[in-house]
């Protein structure tokens, strides 16, 4: 299942289960839902975390039974990295950006501010058009599913849009590359064939960037060329392989 399926699972199932709780138990416990929604998203990430690191490291593990072909230690990466000069300019860039995010807090407080205003007029008002045909509490739980999906729809696509995820490179500082994939700092296996999202080649600043998913994982060597040749083989991007040159 690909993430934007997940999401979309994750945020119905959401609407529809704290319809749920706020049918039975009633507006009063407001405060219990804004619990369990703190609650349910740490718990996702944390399981969605532990289950990516468990199949990076089974991976890791049937991947070192290849043939080794490149090492790449901590100390020949600070050796490429201190030749890519424009590399503390990009991170000041993407620092920058990041602080754009602390601007979602008033968001966030405009989204709780409305929230009781969204209550007291659709809950009523889809409840009374459904109680004669389904009965209270159902017409009462399909009117929190309206609420929900109502804030859903009008503060998701806000926030979404205002403020894009921010990929901060993974700087590899510990690579193997084997015949059968790659294991990234020890305990991240990507198993040939490795399907990827974007495949970047930049011989100039000595590294190669992979994008898996919501990872950049970038690979920096001195002889990067010959790093590019073995690893391109092991790829399938959705985009050809791209170099680029200042």
């Amino acid at each position: 299942m690909n993430q934007l399926a997940l999401r979309l699972l994750i945020t119905v199932g959401t609407i529809f289960g704290y319809a749920a709780v706020m049918a039975v138990l009633g507006p009063q416990y407001l405060w219990l839902v804004g619990l369990l929604y703190i609650g349910s998203v740490f718990a996702i990430t944390t399981a969605l975390g532990i289950r990516a690191y468990r199949r990076g490291s089974l991976q890791a593990r049937e991947i070192v039974k290849g043939k080794l072909l490149f090492e790449i230690n901590e100390k020949d990466t600070n050796k490429a990295l201190e030749k890519d000069r424009e590399f503390q300019e990009e991170m000041r860039k993407l620092n920058r950006v990041f602080m754009i995010y602390f601007m979602a807090f008033p968001i966030m407080l405009i989204g709780i501010w409305l929230f009781p205003a969204f209550q007291s007029t659709i809950v009523p008002a889809v409840s009374a058009s459904l109680e004669q045909s389904l009965g209270r509490f159902l017409a009462t739980y399909f009117g929190y599913v309206a609420l929900f999906a109502a804030f859903t729809a009008i503060f998701s696509p806000l926030y979404y849009f205002t403020f894009r995820p921010i990929q901060f490179p993974i700087i590899a500082t510990d690579v193997k590359i084997y015949d059968t994939g790659i294991v990234i700092n020890k305990n991240t296996g990507l198993k040939a064939p490795i399907h990827v999202q974007e495949y970047k080649y930049i011989p100039e600043r000595k590294f190669i960037e992979l994008k898996i998913g919501n990872q950049l994982y970038r690979i920096y060597y001195k002889d990067i060329e010959e790093v590019h040749k073995t690893l391109s083989k092991m790829v399938v991007v959705q985009s050809p392989p791209e170099t680029k040159s200042k």
